[in-house]
């Protein structure tokens, strides 16, 4: 019998470890009944998920190789930006996948984030600089809404070469997905998606009038040199690196920000080490159940995974949330623990698709706890914890709302 599972619950993105937990001692394959998707066989141990994503010959992404739509019940009739964004570089299979991806992966290269971190500092230091003077108010201080959110958009804004005065826009785009996870919700938003789509259209074409510093300029010369790049590409690209890393990055924040301020003993490690900023963000991309699961991945032929019997097409996932707390891999995994090594944690996953904003990620994540933690050590939560409420958004778990009070008092990073 499928387990009914709902990743989007209030009460699964407030405790989810109790579900995860329960995968794992079900695993390495459950079948489960899920929301709009129906059966999926998810995949919960740390084993498990290394070989379902590093297996490209059993598993494809793109299930139109099947003769699937990319979104169930839309097919030929969805409208075109949702078709562009569903094929997109994350659901291609090689060579497609690996071609595109080749475009990308020089500007996310390591010494690509060390030219970047000062540049991550200044935003950092910049959005701190206005919270501090929304604080003198008195009230506390929101910080999903203006740190978490604003700087993530500001840095792949940057990147991308877009301008400063559209992340206003970005941002109320971004909130609009956080908020409409349902089927009808995607629906409501097809008119903010052809708008995003017309708008990444019209900064492409202005690159190629007048080409400007950023990725998306590098993209244009790319498909004038005819390496086989399409504009539909090139769009399809923009966005996902304009939302998909966005929203990651946010909900990683504030996971992290808000777990140190509920543990004061591992927030007291930190601020007596900065060096340890790094452990921290592992151990929260391990613990907090940032990104919860993989993209679908669909069986090519009948055949036996992990002692489950899979036929042609069946859909499964890697719950990499769970993989993350097997207890075989992490001990006493349900400790939250920014001294925890090894953490062979699989949150950006691993194989060909291995997440490619990874470094990304974590330099901003660094950064944003380390400038906020050593400006504001005294810093902590203005309501319970159990008032914290959770974005809905799918596949994705963080703090809707983060409102602290700052008590400022500098401590030397």
């Amino acid at each position: 019998m499928p387990e009914a599972i709902d990743l989007l619950s209030e009460d699964f993105k407030r405790d989810p470890y109790p579900t995860l937990s329960r995968m794992v001692e079900r695993g390495p394959v459950v079948e489960t009944a899920f929301p709009f998707l129906g059966t999926v066989y998810m995949v919960t141990t740390h084993a498990a998920v290394n070989a379902l994503l590093k297996d490209s010959k059993s598993f494809i992404r793109d299930p139109r190789s099947l003769g699937k739509s990319p979104i169930p019940w839309f097919g030929r009739w969805m409208p075109r930006c949702l078709r562009i964004m569903a094929s997109g570089m994350i659901i291609r299979d090689n060579p497609d996948h690996r071609r595109l991806r080749m475009l990308v992966d020089q500007a996310f290269s390591r010494s690509s984030m060390e030219q970047l971190q000062p540049r991550v500092e200044q935003l950092t230091d910049e959005l701190l600089d206005e919270i501090e003077q929304k604080a003198d108010t008195g009230k506390p201080v929101d910080l999903m809404e203006d740190l978490c959110r604003p700087l993530p958009i500001a840095v792949i804004s940057e990147l991308l070469g877009l301008p400063r005065e559209d992340r206003d826009m970005f941002a109320s785009w971004a909130d609009r997905f956080a908020i409409h996870p349902s089927f009808r919700g995607v629906i409501s938003l097809v008119p903010t998606l052809w708008r995003m789509e017309s708008y990444v259209r019209k900064q492409i074409q202005l690159c190629r009038e007048s080409p400007r510093p950023g990725l998306l300029s590098a993209l244009v010369e790319v498909e004038a040199e005819g390496l086989q790049l399409t504009e539909d590409e090139a769009v399809g690209m923009t966005l996902l690196l304009l939302f998909a890393g966005h929203a990651t990055t946010t909900n990683l924040i504030g996971d992290l920000v808000l777990e140190l301020l509920d543990r004061p003993e591992q927030k007291q490690l930190l601020l007596e080490d900065w060096s340890r900023a790094d452990g921290a963000v592992e151990e929260a991309l391990r613990y907090c159940a940032s990104v919860l699961s993989s993209k679908p991945m669909y069986a090519v032929r009948d055949l036996e995974f992990q002692g489950t019997e899979l036929k042609r097409g069946d859909r499964v996932m890697a719950l990499l949330s769970a993989a993350n707390l097997d207890p075989s891999v992490f001990p006493d995994p349900l400790r939250f623990d920014i001294l925890r090594t090894p953490n062979p944690h699989v949150a950006f996953g691993t194989g060909s698709h291995v997440c490619l904003g990874l470094k990304l990620a974590r330099l901003e994540t660094r950064v944003a706890i380390s400038r906020l933690f050593s400006r504001y050590p005294a810093l902590e939560l203005a309501v319970p914890r159990d008032q914290i409420r959770w974005a809905a958004l799918k596949g994705l778990r963080g703090p809707r709302q983060l409102p602290v009070r700052l008590h400022e008092e500098t401590v030397p990073a």
